[in-house]
């Protein structure tokens, strides 16, 4: 999502076999090699050659950058990482992953071609509003596919263009503003919540009558893992294991703000007295662990810090369920703005707050200094 750091790889081969000294088991190859050929022909074909090595190796950039900016979503600056995320994803929605990947891919590729800055393309900074735009897509948007490619791919360059507009107005880094504006801009017009009034409150009786018979202490246990696989649009408990694994991949502690932030707005929540459906779907944890996760991605590592971490959660749980029963009036979701509002806010504690000091270079709770 917002963390940066600083990629090339080059092959060189040479073609043409040998004559041999067997003229009836030579191939025809051995009449054209390379070293048979005039000077010319010879410069041409190395050419070529520089030319298909190079083509390779921005292809392989790019499908490293796309992969990074999925670890962005959640501030890991790690292909690895990435992709480790892409796989968790498919596990609990393969449709969903495939969409994130081509968002992530076309705000890159977008990026690029009009400009951007190389290596905050190449640290997945142009790519990750691209990819949530795609599982916001995959979930909420046309189910026709040509369509919702369409969208996705309309939707994600649209980020790009409005980071690189951002970044001229912000003083802080832009969490998930250009996805919540290009998401909302559609989300609100097509109303995916929305349901007519005779159906939502017979959905609601039956739903309450079930889920009193249904849920059970394991609900509640998995509730947190599954509000780590909301971020990216999944409600399944194993994304969320493989998901916080890949955090731990990168950085332990950023798992424990992870985990621990979802946790308590799991908790806010039932204090609130949210509808307990909402809890067990992880709907008031995954705002509540970006905003713990970026603080300890932000902020030099302290108990000050932590106790940040643990307020920005709470806080932006609470935002959530104010906003959620707004938008659900309007048919959609409010997506990651409580997060953003939340840390917004965190993030100008700085020098207000003895203890609070923003890292020189943002990495995890274990680099910052």
């Amino acid at each position: 999502m917002i963390v940066a750091r600083r990629v090339v790889q080059r092959h060189h081969g040479r073609i043409g076999p040998s004559f041999s000294a067997n003229f009836y088991n030579c191939s025809p190859s051995t009449f054209f090699s390379s070293s048979s050929l005039p000077k010319s022909d010879r410069n041409d074909e190395e050419t070529k050659a520089e030319q298909n090595t190079s083509i390779t190796a921005t292809n392989k950039a790019d499908i490293d950058a796309t992969a990074t900016s999925l670890g962005q979503v959640i501030f890991l600056n790690s292909k690895s990482s990435g992709a480790a995320i892409l796989a968790s994803l498919a596990i609990g929605d393969p449709t969903l992953a495939a969409y994130a990947g081509l968002g992530a891919y076309t705000a890159t590729i977008t990026a690029k071609s009009i400009g951007l800055n190389p290596q905050s393309c190449r640290d997945g900074l142009f790519g990750y509003n691209g990819a949530l735009i795609g599982c916001a897509t995959s979930v909420f948007g046309p189910s026709f596919l040509p369509v919702g490619v369409a969208y996705t791919m309309l939707g994600a360059s649209a980020t790009s263009a409005l980071c690189a507009s951002l970044n001229k107005v912000l003083s802080q880094p832009q969490w998930t503003w250009s996805f919540n504006i290009v998401a909302l801009t559609s989300l609100l017009r097509w109303k995916p919540l929305e349901q007519p009034v005779a159906e939502a409150t017979t959905t609601t009786d039956v739903a309450a009558t079930s889920l009193s018979n249904s849920v059970g202490v394991m609900d509640y246990v998995t509730a947190p893992l599954i509000g780590i696989s909301q971020i990216f649009v999944v409600n399944s408990a194993l994304t969320g294991a493989g998901i916080i694994g890949s955090i731990g991949m990168y950085s332990p502690k950023l798992g424990v703000h992870a985990l621990g932030g979802n946790t308590l707005g799991c908790l806010v929540g039932l204090l609130f007295g949210a509808d307990p459906t909402d809890v067990i779907n992880g709907l008031w944890g995954y705002n509540s662990a970006l905003a713990s996760m970026a603080v300890g991605t932000f902020f030099v590592h302290s108990r000050e810090v932590i106790a940040l971490s643990a307020g920005s959660a709470a806080a932006s749980a609470a935002l959530f369920g104010a906003l959620q029963p707004v938008f659900g009036g309007l048919g959609a979701p409010c997506l990651t703005l409580p997060f953003c509002a939340v840390t917004s806010a965190c993030y100008l504690l700085e020098g207000q707050v003895t203890g609070l000091k923003l890292a020189k270079e943002p990495h995890s709770p274990e680099k910052n200094a």
